[in-house]
């Protein structure tokens, strides 16, 4: 792997990293642009924070699909729809950078991740995480999450669980396997809770530490994970390893990379793909569950055309369009990232709005996603939305859960198998059965969830 993996990377020498200078925004240059300031200091941000999904839904019908908000110190612009999707996610004419709309926001904790940088520096650091999910990797990882995906199966089956709470301890579980190279059985609950917390200081209205806030575990959580990836540092990468740790490690150890860069990449890939993933796996479960049509297609797809649960040929499981629709619907009514930040770097404009350089940007995927006059009856759960004779009436970034453009998710391919890998195990052994007629209050930051947790009933069959 390493003879195959480092020269790609390297033919381009190491670019500077760059962190532009935004020039601060001011009201009066968003005049013509409708929206809100909030309270005094703070803005929108308690209403925001309280409940994004209603938050975003009154900003629309209120002021339309481009409107501004005071937030984190900044005036921000947010843009709904598929075009503004295209205009601010593609970014041909690169008028935003990554970096400055998510520093705000994840700047805390995951300064240096990729989700934090831009331009050539963006590109050569993206090439090294890559390697982390080629197609050779991919089915190297099947094998890992069949395992993982058994022991935490057979934990569950016959009772009734929260399932997001397994969904977070599994899709954990194959992060620590996959990135780190560790066996996912030495995984603690302080090591889950650590990446949980870093995360979820996203959502702190007062980044200030006090002895139980966010901020205060989130400046724990620091600690711990840098402790567990310190054990990491210390490791052979050599051996036939294939993991992103040992990639890493390896370019470390030729001078290429510095040890703050290793520990942002591990940081933010594994944070960042546990929580989502689970989001999107919980989502999963819940929308197979309400609707047992739909369950029985999925497992009838899986088990007919995946010999075992335990030794699924990638190939095969790409093949498999019917479940990846069921996927993609569920991620369509609770998308795992609602927002996508960005910052112009130069003065632009969006159908006859400017917007001026130094403005926070945002496009909003969870309300596109549920907008009317781009999916009929768009609170059903229907899968078909997907198939190629529906999708191909649809704008192309009208479905945007994995982002879009040089900052596209790396990891939607890995999320997809992961997710269908688990259901071909679950759906051959159970019926999935809600264990409450009340329907979950899912929230939507830094990554959907349903409040409360989601009982679930893994019904042998």
């Amino acid at each position: 792997m390493t003879a195959q993996v480092l020269p790609s990377v390297l033919h381009v020498a190491k670019p500077r990293r760059e962190l532009h200078r935004f020039p601060a925004v001011a009201r009066r240059q968003l005049a013509t642009i409708p929206g809100k300031a909030g309270i005094p200091l703070l803005g929108v941000l308690p209403e925001a924070v309280t409940d994004p999904l209603r938050f975003t839904r009154k900003m629309y019908e209120t002021y339309g699909p481009v409107h501004r908000f005071y937030a984190c110190g900044n005036w921000n612009v947010q843009l709904v729809g598929p075009e503004a999707n295209e205009f601010v996610l593609f970014d041909r004419e690169a008028n935003f950078s990554a970096y400055g709309g998510w520093k705000p926001v994840f700047g805390r904790h995951f300064d240096g991740g990729l989700l934090l940088r831009d331009g050539g520096d963006h590109k050569w650091h993206r090439k090294l995480v890559a390697t982390a999910f080629k197609q050779e990797q991919l089915q190297h990882y099947l094998t890992t999450f069949a395992g993982n995906i058994e022991r935490l199966g057979q934990a569950v089956s016959g009772t009734t669980a929260d399932a997001y709470e397994f969904a977070q301890t599994l899709t954990f579980a194959n992060g620590y396997s996959a990135f780190l190279g560790l066996d996912s059985k030495a995984a603690t609950r302080s090591d889950l809770l650590a990446f949980r917390y870093l995360m979820r200081s996203a959502t702190a209205v007062i980044p200030l530490p006090f002895p139980g806030n966010a901020q205060w575990r989130a400046d724990w959580a620091k600690r711990h994970v840098r402790k567990l990836l310190g054990q990491v540092m210390g490791s052979d990468p050599d051996g036939g390893r294939a993991d992103l740790a040992a990639v890493l490690v390896r370019m470390k150890k030729q001078g290429l990379l510095d040890e703050e860069e290793v520990v942002a990449h591990l940081t933010f890939t594994i944070a960042a793909s546990f929580d989502a993933l689970s989001s999107a796996t919980v989502s999963t479960l819940y929308y197979l569950a309400s609707n047992p049509a739909w369950q029985e297609r999925v497992r009838e797809e899986l088990c007919s055309k995946l010999a075992s649960a335990a030794d699924i040929d990638l190939n095969e499981l790409q093949q498999c369009e019917q479940s990846e629709w069921a996927v993609k619907e569920a991620l369509r009514l609770n998308a795992a990232a609602p927002v996508l930040w960005r910052r112009a770097v130069r003065d632009t404009s969006f159908e006859g709005h400017e917007i001026p350089a130094g403005t926070v940007t945002g496009v909003n995927p969870m309300l596109t996603h549920l907008l009317p006059e781009i999916w009929k009856e768009p609170g059903r759960y229907d899968p078909d939305r997907f198939s190629p004779e529906e999708a191909r009436h649809r704008h192309r970034f009208a479905f945007v859960p994995f982002g879009g453009g040089a900052h596209g998710c790396l990891g939607a391919n890995f999320a997809s198998l992961q997710v269908r890998a688990l259901l071909r195990y679950l759906l051959e052994r159970h019926d999935l059965v809600l264990a409450s007629e009340r329907a979950p209050r899912w929230y939507h930051w830094p990554n959907c969830r349903p409040l409360g947790g989601l009982p679930l009933r893994f019904v042998p069959r």
